[in-house]
């Protein structure tokens, strides 16, 4: 029989060239010394032994992958909440710990926040919103935090230097979410992105804004619901979601990834999640374009 990963919830899956690469998760036999590896020409997982240290943020981390490399940030482990940033080769399969687990600098320690890496002067950053968690980092200036039961939801906005190992508060002009968590971030293109959804204090979000940065400013653009005939989409948290049917759907804080086949067909590959469902979903998208003929 071939082999399949044991079912997870509050994990990531991330795309490196033809695989998706899938660690940690909460759930009974998960193996954190492991990298669970998928072939996506060949529809195969397999396991990875790893070495290094791996996070100690083991669910709600974020996660981002630049060139061969894939970065991890905070999270939640067996107790706690973590701010540390990992980094995992896809060559070596070594972990390295850029900037470990701590109450004296960076973003609070937080799991189910936002993460996207943006590009300046010829460097990588990585850009981290939002997120629940409890920690006694100093406040970030103009940053809001809002207790919600023991913890802390916030609307801290930090950009990480790779090159120099440094954290820096940019400047935040415009709508600025309010505290939010389990929402999606999602890179467009030329350093710009989109949050959708997630949770506040004011309960379930639908609303959407458009963000675009640079070196030292982030500017933020609450797009308004037009409402009457236009289907907005209803408020959600800890989502990856279309219409599709059950065993896709009904799933919360699973991991979801796209891989272009062919410049017609695409995949959407989803894995576990809080479901009774323990089967990878690949769901097959293919585009159909008719070219008109010029008349005279």
């Amino acid at each position: 029989m071939d082999y399949q990963p044991v079912k997870r919830y509050g994990h990531s899956t991330v795309k490196v060239g033809d695989y998706l690469y899938m660690w940690g998760g909460g759930g009974s036999g998960v193996d954190y010394d492991v990298m669970e590896v998928y072939h996506l020409p060949t529809g195969a997982w397999d396991q990875k032994p790893t070495t290094g240290t791996p996070p100690p943020g083991t669910r709600g981390y974020s996660i981002m992958a630049i060139g061969k490399d894939i970065y991890y940030f905070g999270g939640r482990g067996v107790r706690d909440y973590q701010n540390s940033l990992h980094c995992f080769n896809v060559d070596s399969l070594k972990w390295r710990e850029l900037s470990p687990s701590s109450s004296d600098h960076g973003p609070m320690k937080k799991a189910y926040c936002g993460m996207v890496s943006v590009h300046f002067d010829s460097e990588h950053y990585l850009v981290i919103i939002g997120g629940l968690g409890s920690s006694s980092t100093p406040k970030q200036p103009n940053a809001q935090y809002n207790n919600y039961y023991d913890d802390l939801r916030c609307n801290e906005i930090h950009y990480y230097r790779i090159s120099s190992d440094q954290w820096i508060s940019p400047v935040v002009t415009g709508d600025r979410p309010p505290p939010i968590e389990d929402f999606t971030l999602t890179p467009v293109a030329n350093n710009t992105a989109v949050i959708f959804g997630g949770y506040t204090d004011n309960g379930v979000s639908n609303k959407l804004y458009m963000i675009s940065f640079t070196k030292t400013l982030m500017d933020i653009l609450e797009v308004p619901n037009p409402g009457g005939s236009v289907q907005w989409p209803e408020g959600r948290y800890g989502h990856s979601s279309t219409n599709l049917p059950d065993n896709v759907t009904r799933r919360f804080r699973h991991s979801l990834s796209m891989w272009s086949v062919t410049p017609t067909t695409n995949w959407i590959i989803e894995f576990g999640g809080g479901t009774s469902y323990s089967d990878t979903a690949v769901i097959e998208l293919i585009s159909r374009s008719t070219k008109k003929k010029d008349t005279e």
